[in-house]
């Protein structure tokens, strides 16, 4: 629980990411060879959601799809059930409706 309050105190400010400046990229294409992008491994990143971060969310989006699979497999064939073997239960409904006319037919002689 106080890792998860930490957590939320440290990325619970404005950061400014909507009014980021865009940058054009740069053109890949080199005369002499080789890429123009900045390959500055030593920079630090300009975030600050770190590893751990990932790692609880991928964790949290796991667990939540495992105890709801059995409920979405559920939902997807109650979606189907009107369809389901349709053509079997109006056959058995129309041979029901025949059984019921021949035995009101053989009362009526």
């Amino acid at each position: 629980m106080e890792n998860s309050i930490k957590r939320y105190e440290r990325l619970d400010f404005e950061d400014g990411f909507d009014q980021a400046k865009t940058f054009k990229r740069p053109n890949t294409k080199a005369k002499e060879g080789g890429s123009l992008y900045v390959e500055n491994s030593d920079l630090e990143p300009m975030s600050i959601i770190r590893q751990d971060d990932v790692e609880v969310y991928l964790r949290t989006v796991t667990y939540d799809q495992k105890i709801s699979k059995l409920m979405t497999k559920f939902l997807a064939r109650l979606k189907w059930l009107p369809l389901y073997r349709r053509f079997e239960i109006w056959s058995d409904s129309v041979e029901s409706f025949n059984k019921i006319k021949e035995a009101n037919i053989q009362r009526q002689e």
